[in-house]
Order: structure tokens, then sequence, then C-alpha cells
């Protein structure tokens, strides 16, 4: 998605987001780990090739099949519907359980906006809670957030935090333009991510459950937003972005 003044880019987030530590699915052998980390990173749609199933002028169909492997011991089937408005985009994520056994799913959106220092963005969303962090990026320490957050000037953020309670809406307001987004109420977490002060992106990532979610509900932590998948039950999630222009004077 191209808008005003910078490109955006986005990934889908199958059949996890973000880290298991480790690679450490529970029950399961060890996953591998993403290349130059110890942990496993973001499931396997952001690095597989996806087919073309469909194709017009304004949207798009892709599909991947997945077959159990070291990256994910679980069979699966995944759809990405990506439609184009005027100043708009759609994404619609579908997974299907092919296998013979329950799995551990989890989704997400891994989008990417422009966010130089000095650019005047700012993002606005509400949420209720927000984990701290690790230096190797795991989720540690909830803590509740009783008042609504006001726009976070993105300017100086360094951030890599999962935000718990979100009520599926983001706006990052530019000096030309806002870009709203829109999730759908599967993704009540939204991850933001920003590796450094100077970065000239920030990613702000509506997602279902919380990272690292598979171990922390093993060692009995409530609502982690995982998904357990049945065999043949089909789960989906969407994300909208509009762009809208600010008129002068």
């Amino acid at each position: 998605m191209h808008a005003p003044d910078g490109v955006a880019a986005c990934f889908p987030l199958v059949p996890y987001a973000n880290r298991i530590a480790g690679g450490r699915l529970p029950g399961e052998a060890p996953l591998a780990p993403y290349p130059g980390e110890v942990h496993s990173l973001h499931g396997v749609g952001w690095r597989r090739a996806w087919r073309v199933i469909e194709r017009e002028s304004h949207y798009a169909v892709l599909g991947l099949q997945h077959r159990a492997d070291q990256d994910w011991p679980f069979d699966l089937d995944a759809t990405l519907t990506i439609v184009l408005g005027d100043a708009s985009l759609k994404q619609t994520l579908c997974v299907t359980n092919t296998g013979t056994r329950a799995m551990p799913l989890g989704m997400g959106f891994h989008p990417f906006f422009p966010a130089a220092p000095g650019q005047g963005t700012t993002l606005g969303a509400n949420w209720s809670g927000r984990w701290g962090v690790t230096p190797d990026h795991l989720p540690v320490g909830l803590a509740p957030q009783a008042v609504v957050p006001g726009p976070v000037d993105v300017g100086p953020w360094q951030v890599n935090n999962c935000h718990t309670g979100w009520d599926g809406r983001a706006v990052l307001a530019y000096p030309q333009h806002t870009l709203v987004m829109t999730a759908d109420p599967l993704c009540r977490f939204l991850q933001c991510y920003r590796p450094a002060a100077d970065s000239a992106f920030v990613a702000i990532e509506p997602v279902t459950h919380v990272p690292n979610a598979h171990q922390l509900r093993a060692a009995g932590v409530a609502d982690t937003g995982l998904i357990d998948l049945a065999p043949g039950a089909v789960r989906s999630i969407s994300m909208t972005m509009q762009v809208l222009r600010h008129v002068d004077g």
C-alpha cells in the first residue's frame, strides 16, 4: 500500500505472531529458531511462497498450504485476501486446520509505516494494559492501564511491547494525512515495534495473542489469546487501513 509521503508494507502472521521462547512449543519438538536468534519468530507465513489463487485489478487472493515440519508441526491451509479501495486497503487472513489434531493458533498482521524522527507522527490508540519486555524481546510483567492513553509522539519512541484490551482502532496522524487502522474483534492485542528512536518506521500490529503465548498459557497465565483450532475448523481475521488527507484552511 502506498500512502502519502511514504510507503507502507505488511506481511501476514500465521500460525503465530512474534516469538516463542527458544522455539519450545509445549508438547512438541523444538521449533527451528529464526536465523540470528534463539527464539522462533512470526510463524511460517511471512517466509513462505504464497500462490495466486485469484486476481483482478483491485483485489487478489493468495494461498498457502503448510504441512507439518520443523518450523510448525501442524497441517494448515491459509488464504490472504487483499482488496484495494480508492484510499483504503483491506486484508482478510483465513486459516483451516487440515490436520488430525487440535492446533494452537495465533494470527495477525505486521504492517510497517513511515515514522522518521521529526516527521510529526503521532499514534492514537486505546488499550487497557501493557506487557513489559525483556532484552531478548519476550513479554514480562503485565501492567494494567486504567487511564486511556493519549496520542503518542512516535518521533522519540522506542518500543517493542504488547498492549492488551485494544479496542480495534489505531490512528497514525501525519502532517498531511491520517491513516486509520481498524481490525477484527479477535485482534484484542496490539503489538507496537520501533527498534530505536532514530528508526524511520514503526510497526503497529493487530494480533490475536500475546507473544510467547504458548509457554505463558502452559505456565498458567490466563487470557493469552491463543485459539485451539479443531481439525477441519476455520478461523479468520481482517484489518482495514483508510487514508484521510487533511484539508487546508
